[in-house]
């Protein structure tokens, strides 16, 4: 097993961006370099280990093997809490790479949790189906356990995965009851393929099950929108877009004393196809085994202003042109979604 400074090295992302994400200070982690390097070991706690091997990406599997040589027991449901403390820390510098599910998830953690944080920062979501954080708990584990052929779900990764959804669940309703704003666009077609999910499952034991599962996630979904009817908004486009994204914005104050809302970070991912949708919902794989790998990269996080200043005028594009504005009014997309879903979930 590679140590954590062979591991940084490994990563491609130098001290300070791992300090920055992690939330380690640069001096501890310059400390482990140094008499890692010097061919000494160190002894490092549990909690700080997990703030850095979230930061790197790495897999469960590794993050096991990375506690044990340094004199730690695997992980256990008890570790969650260090998962969502270090997910809550983590801010994106420079460009980092994305390579598996849960890592966005902790990743996403760390941006809506600024969302709460702060007055006036909003969000923006590109997506092809609903927010994964409305989902049940149990409908955010279902394709993992699917994917097992009937053998029992990593306790850990089961709490894991759970957990998240619900933090992040959490994150964003105090966001909404801060006052601050939500914005979710999602191709028209897209919405209605994900509302049929169903079908894979059609003549199964599993059919009702998952037409359950899409039925409380649009119900929830429903729910805020009523609930956060000036703050929580739903747009359907049009056209399909290209990418996934997701856009923080803070607010800013200028030289005048003026505060106006900047784009600070963004979260960019390929398409997921139809092939790989299949063979993880049907077949699937547990992706506690991604980590650092290259050859499962999925996107990239990024604060590079260049970047943002490219996103920012797509989405204006995206916005201005290829919204539905027939379901501009809360009420009257409410009772759209509700029609839908009588039609694609029987």
């Amino acid at each position: 097993m590679l140590n954590i400074s062979q591991l940084m090295e490994q990563s491609g992302l130098n001290r300070n961006q791992i300090s920055k994400i992690s939330g380690i200070s640069n001096m501890l982690l310059s400390k482990i370099e140094r008499i890692e390097k010097g061919g000494k070991t160190t002894k490092i706690k549990r909690k700080t280990l997990i703030n850095i091997a979230v930061s790197l990406n790495m897999s469960l599997e590794e993050i096991n093997t990375l506690l044990i040589e340094y004199g730690h027991s695997e992980l256990s449901t008890s570790d969650t809490p260090y998962f969502l403390a270090a997910s809550e820390n983590q801010k994106v510098t420079g460009i980092l790479p994305l390579f598996s599910s849960l890592a966005l998830e902790w990743f996403l953690i760390g941006m809506e949790k600024r969302l709460s944080s702060i007055d006036g920062a909003s969000l923006v979501y590109v997506l092809d189906q609903p927010s994964h954080a409305l989902k049940s708990p149990a409908y955010a584990t279902f394709p993992y356990e699917m994917a097992l052929s009937g053998k029992k779900i990593s306790a850990v990764y089961k709490d894991l995965v759970e957990s998240a959804c619900l933090h992040r669940r959490k994150l964003i309703t105090e966001a909404l009851e801060r006052g601050n704003r939500i914005s979710t666009f999602i191709c028209s077609n897209c919405f209605e393929r994900y509302m049929r999910g169903w079908e894979r499952y059609k003549d199964t034991n599993n059919e009702a099950k998952y037409k359950n599962f899409l039925r409380d996630h649009i119900q929830t979904l429903v729910k805020y929108i009523e609930t956060y009817s000036d703050r929580y908004q739903i747009n359907l486009l049009e056209k399909c877009p290209r990418l996934r994204y997701e856009l923080l914005y803070m607010p800013i104050r200028n030289r005048q004393g003026k505060v106006k809302n900047k784009i600070n970070t963004v979260f960019f991912m390929g398409r997921e196809s139809e092939c790989n949708k299949d063979m993880r919902i049907t077949i699937g794989n547990e992706e506690s085994r991604f980590g650092q790998g290259f050859g499962d990269l999925i996107g990239f996080a990024t604060d590079l202003q260049s970047i943002l200043d490219f996103f920012h005028k797509q989405h204006q594009g995206l916005a201005e042109n290829f919204v539905d504005h027939r379901f501009k009014d809360p009420e009257k997309m409410i009772k759209h979604i509700q029609q839908l879903m009588t039609k694609n979930i029987p």
